[in-house]
Order: structure tokens, then C-alpha cells, then sequence
């Protein structure tokens, strides 16, 4: 009997704690996880860094947005397309799954109907969808650096009730095979 009542403790207790210790867990941001350590093994070092850590918006009580940009050590972030190491993550929290694919539909359209603009700073623009990188993604390629004809490569994706884009490269090596490898390491760390 004592076993039985000690056993309905521990599990009372559990049901309770659990839920109090996830309400205090840290929020997630961008730079949280791809931290510059992580940033150095993808693109290289040393970096300069930038970050809007948590950014409410209107999508919902506790949405926001999370922002951090990687450059090159002396490198210009008003000019992310030519510089030659980039890793940019910009990640949505929101409410629901409905309005994490929202976002993602929106940007699909938006970034659709842009991409032959000729006030674009990029040139010969392709978006193809992609599998395997949460539960809608697409691949944005262009050529973003006219004097070598680099062309990097922006991922952006959906997956529960995170939204999201990254973009890394580490010229002259292929940024759509360095995008990917950030964002599956990005999607290992959400929920």
C-alpha cells in the first residue's frame, strides 16, 4: 500500500513539474542554434556577427521573430550578396502550424512573382521545391555576385509552427550543398 501511494506521488508530481519546467525553458532564437562556433564550422572564421534575438509580431500572443547574420570578419552586412563567407537565418515562432504555412505560402508567392524583377540584386533566378526540410521547403538560386558569377542559394521552409529562410556560402564552394547542411543542423534543434 505504501508502494502503491508513494508510486501515485512520484507520478502526480511528474505531471505537474513537467509541465512548469517546459513553460521556463529558454525561448528559441536564430543565433541559439547556429551558434558562431557552429556558423565557423559551415562557413569558416572568423565572423562578425549580427542579431535581433526576439522581435514580437502580430501573428499572434507569443509569435516573433528570430534574425542572425554571420559575415566574413570586416565585411559589409548593407552588402550580404558579394561577400565571400555568408551564413543568414531568419526564423518565425508562431502560434499555430495554419500560420507557419501561411508564411510559407506567402513567401513562395512573393518571392514567384519577384523573381525576374529588374530591380532585383540578383540575376537568373530559379525556385525549385525541395523535400526532405521540414514539411514544405523551396530553393531560391541565383547569381548574386555579377563579377564571379557565384551563385548563392536560399532555402526557405516550414516546419510545425516555425517559418524560416537561410542562406550560407563560403565562396567559391557551393552554396546550395552549404545551405543545406545549416538547415538540416537548424531543423535537428526545433521542435
Amino acid at each position: 500500500m505504501i508502494k502503491f501511494l508513494c508510486l501515485i506521488v512520484v507520478l502526480s508530481s511528474a505531471v505537474f513539474l513537467v509541465p512548469a519546467i517546459a513553460a521556463n525553458a529558454p525561448e528559441l532564437t536564430a543565433c541559439g542554434i547556429v551558434t558562431g562556433a557552429d556558423a565557423q564550422t559551415f562557413v569558416g572564421g572568423p565572423l562578425d556577427v549580427k542579431e535581433t534575438a526576439k522581435e514580437p509580431t502580430a501573428e499572434g500572443a507569443s509569435s516573433y521573430k528570430s534574425v542572425c547574420s554571420y559575415l566574413g570578419r570586416g565585411e559589409n552586412f548593407q552588402n550580404m550578396l558579394t561577400a565571400s563567407r555568408v551564413l543568414d537565418i531568419t526564423l518565425h515562432f508562431l502560434d499555430t502550424a495554419d500560420a507557419t504555412a501561411q508564411i510559407y505560402e506567402n513567401s513562395f508567392e512573393q518571392y514567384r512573382q519577384r523573381i525576374n524583377s529588374p530591380d532585383l540584386p540578383f540575376t537568373n533566378a530559379t525556385i525549385t521545391p525541395i523535400n526532405g526540410f521540414g514539411e514544405k521547403a523551396f530553393l531560391l538560386e541565383a547569381v548574386t555576385d555579377t563579377k564571379t558569377g557565384y551563385r548563392s542559394a536560399l532555402i526557405v521552409f516550414y516546419k510545425g509552427r516555425v517559418a524560416g529562410s537561410v542562406a550560407a556560402w563560403n565562396k567559391p564552394q557551393s552554396s546550395v550543398e552549404t545551405t543545406k547542411t545549416v538547415l538540416k543542423h537548424v531543423l535537428s534543434k526545433l521542435p
